[in-house]
């Protein structure tokens, strides 16, 4: 009996053994899945890019074999089906359809198909099927579309990574909210640089407890973010770096859990909270241009788990903490451009013996003699902006260094020859730009070494060639001179390489064809000649061409127009010429972004054929050149369009207005003829700059503009421009009040007339700067109610630093001005310039007092009309003015002291009026000659030959009353001095200072303004009749 049971228990444990010992001719896969597999293989294709680390796991699948055994397959043991299938990293390409076999694996619990390329494929609803998944990643794969609520169907969902699909994805509000409240059991969420923007921060309050990972850079979300999340009790990770929300950290309740912390480009503002010391377990903080203020907690002390402190681009201050040495796990410190004080004695980070990464902004104790601080472990410094004269000694003490950057510091001189063993063996990359250091480098002698910049340096001679590893090159803003050296050509691995502003000369090598991983090449400014090689078009890889400002002399390389992946090219400045062919062959749409070819000598007609596949064209400069034809009309996508000085004649066609994100419209000095389009005012409310001068443009300017535009200049000058100034409402001009960024209004050289009325109803003039109507057929009085607006050439800018201009960093604007008597061209225009210039109309009356509140105003020009009385003394209140131009009206009495005391005055023009009087003396008025006062009959004194007498008749009574002249309106201040109501001169003078000190005459003043106002009414009436005749 006991045989029979030792025998039976012996075939149950023998069966047993054989169910789970694999046989050698059976297959676990079944042969369903194993076709679906295959099937799913041919709808995609395997592309290996030469700067690719994928694996191709897909093509060791083959019919016959069992698929279980196949690269990324995973197989149940006991079923045969498959339960996990990773593809990531398999070059991949091509479309996912809904009818995709793929979704015939129903039994799949982890799904990846991270880094590959699925061609802006939607995420499809048929994941759904998948009931049993746990992990999903479609990460990094181009997908795009909305991704479907149906995810919230997989309630088994243990990781879901959607990210870095390049803002291609989107998810709604209502899409998100289910999503997170489905899916209870998510550990892992990573939703990265999908567009997020639809989404309200409130639903992150339903974000699973289960959570230990969750993340959404660069998600464009907006709003207030919730507390809750810091008090996930379960999260480790937690990144929001990159978004628009704010962020109010809570005094008590962190989640002890957390690990890392990444907060980085969002606006915290305010100081580091103290609280934040509660985050015991924390290993990693990223709080980098998070504008912060205030010092370093003293509570980040307990943060003893620390490994990566990252605090950099902020605004904090004080010292560097002492104690911030005392978190002996430190790997990575970067502190670097905050706004500390003090000076920092490098020495005590030497006591961090795990330190590998260590960034500084800081006034460095350095030295240099005797220092030999150890950083055993050191792998990258970066010692930025700390006022360094010298290169440190210490860094030949570290033997582990693979990242020096000594950037945006004083270091003169050579480099030393000891300088060259740093590093030596481990260095990659070196960052020295923005310094001092002179001489020549004959060669480098770090053999690992990826990238260098040497950039705006005073470096000389030959240009040096790194080793051949070499990634990156930038050797621009420096004095190397002499040819490219040929050996250039063997960096195989090159894919950065940028000389531009040097002094090199002789042609372009045809050897950088060989450069064929190359990205960006830029060799502008330089002094380059002979043709472009056409061999650069076997780069193709490159995304950036810049040979501006050379002199190379060919015909226009058309094979750039049809190159798929350029997307920046600059041509402009050299002698390019001939013409432009359109294609001879159909070409795909290209990527280009900017292209720019003015200031060559390229003619006859534009072929437009180009734009129909440049579908991302934002930037597009065809000015100085010789350009025929009608307009090119660039693509609906461009922002900034420059046709300027060419011989494009014709209309400007309506289609023009189908480019609605133009931003920089510049057609000046062309043939254009005919009237404006309607909506050339209204097409695009991004557009801030229109130009149209010299052209041969006629009819009026269109009236409507789009509403909460952003014009800033509009410059309409010499054209053929008729009709009243454009109104709206009976308001002057229409456009003006609804123009609140106006800064710069020129429509000089026209044939505008009629008057310039007085406004119904309040307008803002707060931006305008410079204000241009001369030469044109303007009449009537100058309308004090807009001078009172002008806000901004009213508050002098104090502000010491850097020169700004208006415009940006793809335009700066430019004008035409009539500036000391010159007319000249500005090519930039300072923001602090300002300027009126009303000369050659038929302006007339009184010059209003208010004229002197414009107290930034840097020139006045309102020569040539038929101005008459005083000039102002409030005009000595404009001590930024730089030239005064009233030459040419009818102006009587002296000239005011007042002017002799404007110490900026460089250019004065009183010339053909009716003055009288001594010429003041001193001052700027010592040095103008007697141009600035002929034809003044009654004029007399330095520098005109008439002597001046003490006859009492000679001095204008105006500069009695000098202390009276700002506070009375335009036409009562001196017309009761002058008219003296018959009691002659003196008594005139007499009256007019009594009425203009004494309140007991209050009536009489009255009494003369309702008689001046009553005199503006008749003036103005008669001058209409005869305007009407």
């Amino acid at each position: 009996m006991e045989f029979y049971q030792f025998f039976g228990f012996f075939f149950c444990l023998f069966g047993q053994l054989l169910l789970n010992f694999p046989s050698s001719t059976a297959q676990l896969c079944r042969s369903v899945q194993s076709d679906a597999l295959l099937q799913f293989n041919d709808s995609l294709t395997t592309k290996i890019d030469t700067d690719s680390d994928c694996d191709p796991k897909m093509t060791t699948w083959k019919n016959g074999l069992d698929c279980c055994s196949w690269d990324g397959v995973t197989c149940d043991n006991v079923t045969g089906n498959i339960i996990g299938l990773d593809l990531s990293y398999s070059c991949l390409q091509g479309t996912l359809r809904s009818n995709n076999s793929l979704f015939a694996l129903r039994h799949l619990q982890s799904l990846n198909l991270a880094f590959n390329n699925f061609h802006s494929s939607p995420i499809l609803p048929e994941l759904s099927v998948f009931a049993e998944l746990r992990h999903l990643n479609l990460s990094d794969s181009s997908f795009s579309g909305l991704v479907p609520v149906e995810i919230s169907f997989l309630s088994k969902l243990v990781l879901l990574d959607l990210s870095w699909n390049y803002e291609n994805l989107e998810i709604e509000n209502t899409g998100f909210k289910i999503i997170v409240q489905n899916l209870t059991e998510l550990r892992e969420l990573n939703l990265d640089l999908i567009d997020m923007s639809a989404v309200s921060l409130s639903s992150f309050v339903n974000l699973s407890s289960s959570l230990t990972f969750f993340s959404v850079v660069a998600c464009k979300l907006q709003g207030e973010l919730p507390p809750n999340i810091f008090s996930l009790p379960n999260l480790l990770d937690l990144y929001l770096d990159d978004n628009d929300f704010t962020v109010f950290f809570p005094k008590s309740n962190w989640s002890k859990s957390l690990e890392s912390l990444a907060l980085s480009f969002i606006s915290i503002s305010g100081k580091i909270p103290d609280s934040i010391g509660e985050f015991k377990n924390l290993k990693t903080l990223y709080l980098s241009n998070c504008t912060l203020t205030g010092s370093i907690p003293s509570l980040l002390v307990n943060l003893t788990k620390l490994t990566s402190l990252y605090l950099s681009h902020n605004e904090l201050t004080g010292h560097i903490p002492s104690f911030v040495v005392k978190l002996e796990q430190l790997m990575d410190v970067d502190l670097s451009f905050n706004n500390f004080t003090g000076v920092l004695d490098l020495g005590v980070f030497s006591t961090m013996k795990n330190l590998q990464v260590l960034r500084l902004t800081v006034e460095l104790n350095l030295t240099y003699n005797s220092m030999n601080h150890t950083f055993p472990k050191l792998e990258t410094l970066a010692l930025l902006s700390c006022n360094l004269t010298e290169f440190p000694p210490f860094l030949n003490s570290l033997k582990m260094l693979r990242e020096l950057d000594l950037s945006g510091n004083k270091i003169g001189g050579q480099i030393p020859r000891w300088f060259w063993d740093v590093g030596k063996g481990t260095l990659q990359s070196l960052d020295i730009s923005s310094n001092l250091i002179e001489g020549g480098i004959q060669q480098f002698p770090w053999k690992e070494f990826i990238s260098v910049d040497l950039s705006h340096n005073l470096f000389q001679g030959p240009l040096p060639i790194p080793p051949l590893p070499i990634i990156s090159f930038l050797a621009h803003d420096n004095r190397f001179s002499g040819e490219i050296p040929s050996s250039i050509c063997k960096l195989s691995s090159l894919k950065y390489l940028d000389l531009a502003r040097n002094n090199l000369f002789g042609s372009i090598p045809q050897c950088l064809g060989n450069l064929t991983n190359l990205w960006m090449l830029d060799l502008s400014a330089n002094k380059f000649e002979g043709t472009l090689p056409r061999s650069l078009d076997t780069c193709a890889s490159l995304l950036l061409l810049n040979v501006s400002h050379n002199r190379i002399n060919d015909t226009f390389p058309k094979w750039l127009l049809e190159a798929l992946s350029l997307e920046f090219i600059a041509l402009q400045f050299n002698e390019f010429h001939g013409q432009i062919d359109p294609p001879t062959v159909l070409f795909h749409p290209s990527w280009l972004y900017s292209f720019s070819i003015s200031n060559n000598n390229l003619g006859g007609q534009w072929p437009e054929e180009y734009f129909l596949h440049w579908l991302n064209l934002v930037t597009l400069d065809l000015s100085n050149n010789r350009f025929e034809g009608p307009l090119p009309i660039p693509p609906p996508i461009t922002q900034f369009y420059f046709s300027a000085n060419n011989k494009i004649g014709g209309k400007v066609s309506p289609l023009i207005c189908n480019a609605t994100e133009l931003r920089v419209l510049d057609l000046s000095n062309n043939s254009l003829m005919g009237t404006l389009p309607e909506c050339l005012m209204s097409f695009s409310k991004n557009l801030s700059v229109l130009n149209l001068r010299t052209n041969m443009i006629h009819g009026v300017i269109p009236r409507k503009f789009a509403k909460d535009n952003k014009l800033r200049t509009i410059d309409l000058s010499r054209n053929r421009f008729e009709g009243t100034l454009p109104r709206m409402k009976d308001t002057f001009p229409d456009w003006l009040g609804t123009l609140p960024k106006l800064q710069v209004l020129v429509l000089r050289s026209n044939m505008f007339h009629g008057f310039v009325s007085s406004p119904r109803e309040a307008c803002s003039f707060s931006e305008l700067r410079i204000f241009d109507l001369s030469n044109n057929n303007l009449s009537g009085l100058l309308p004090v109610s807009y001078i009172m607006k002008l806000t901004a050439m009213m508050y002098q800018d104090k502000r010491q630093g850097k020169p700004q201009y208006m415009g940006d960093g793809n335009y700066q604007d430019s004008v035409m001005v009539t500036m000391k008597g010159l007319e000249l061209r500005l090519v930039k225009i300072l923001t602090v310039f300002t300027s009126i210039d009303l000369s050659s109309n038929h302006f007339g009356g009184e010059l209003p007092v208010y004229i002197g509140n414009l107290k930034s105003l840097k020139g006045l020009n309102f020569s040539h009309n038929n101005f008459t009385g005083y000039i102002p003394l409030s005009i000595g209140n404009l001590t930024e003015l730089e030239w005064l131009d009233l030459s040419s009206n009818k102006f009587i009495g002296s000239i005011p002291q007042e002017l002799a005391d404007l110490t900026s005055l460089a250019f004065l023009n009183l010339s053909e009026n009716q003055l009288i009087g001594p010429i003041p003396r001193g001052r700027q008025f010592n040095t103008f000659k007697s141009d600035s006062f002929a034809m003044n009959p009654r004029l007399c004194g330095f520098p005109l030959p008439e002597t001046c007498t003490n006859n009492p008749r000679e001095i204008a009574p105006i500069t009695i009353l000098r202390e009276n002249d700002t506070g009375h309106g335009g036409w009562f201040e001196w017309r009761a001095i002058l008219m003296g109501y018959g009691c002659g001169t003196i008594g005139g003078v007499s009256l007019g200072y009594i009425v203009l000190g004494s309140r007991k005459f209050e009536w009489l003043a009255g009494l003369l303004e309702r008689k001046g106002a009553n005199t503006r009414k008749k003036w103005r009436r008669n001058a209409r009749r005869s305007y009407q005749r």
